[in-house]
């Protein structure tokens, strides 16, 4: 073996103990939540995340929040985590293709920003970025990393 395929086996091992590292460190002990919080860090946004961004913004009522992940989220549509609020739905999933699944059985009722999904009326149309709306919130909380 050359002494520079020894200085790139080294170097690539290197890296991915520090990628590993790092997962542990982010997670507090979950490498493979930790891995996947530093390449996607939006992934790992929950429903509580999204509720909490709500807070406090004129306009984005949240009232009444119940767990219905055990009877929205099913075989059919794999979400991982599901609340309702009497003002809208929010949908968290692990695979970017089934939120995008799972939005286009919503029809104009559904919103998808990455693993999120927004269930309300007429969501489709809510994305004015001028305004606040439920879905613009979102929206701008992945690009406030």
């Amino acid at each position: 073996m050359s002494k520079r395929s020894i200085v790139i086996t080294t170097t690539t091992i290197t890296l991915a103990a520090t990628v590993i590292v790092a997962g542990l460190w982010v997670t507090g002990g979950d490498p493979l939540r930790g891995i996947q919080e530093l390449v996607a860090p939006r992934s790992t946004m929950t429903v509580e995340d999204v509720f909490n961004g709500f807070e406090g913004q004129p306009g984005l009522p949240v009232t009444n929040l119940q767990d219905i992940t055990a009877e929205a989220c099913s075989d059919e549509f794999r979400c991982s985590q599901a609340v309702r609020a009497d003002q809208i739905t929010v949908y968290q999933f692990e695979d970017r293709d089934d939120a995008e699944g799972f939005t286009a059985a919503l029809g104009d009722n559904g919103y998808q920003s990455d693993w999120i999904v927004l269930e309300y009326q007429d969501a489709k149309y809510d994305t004015d970025s001028a305004k606040s709306s439920y879905a613009t919130d979102v929206d701008a909380s992945w690009t406030s990393e």
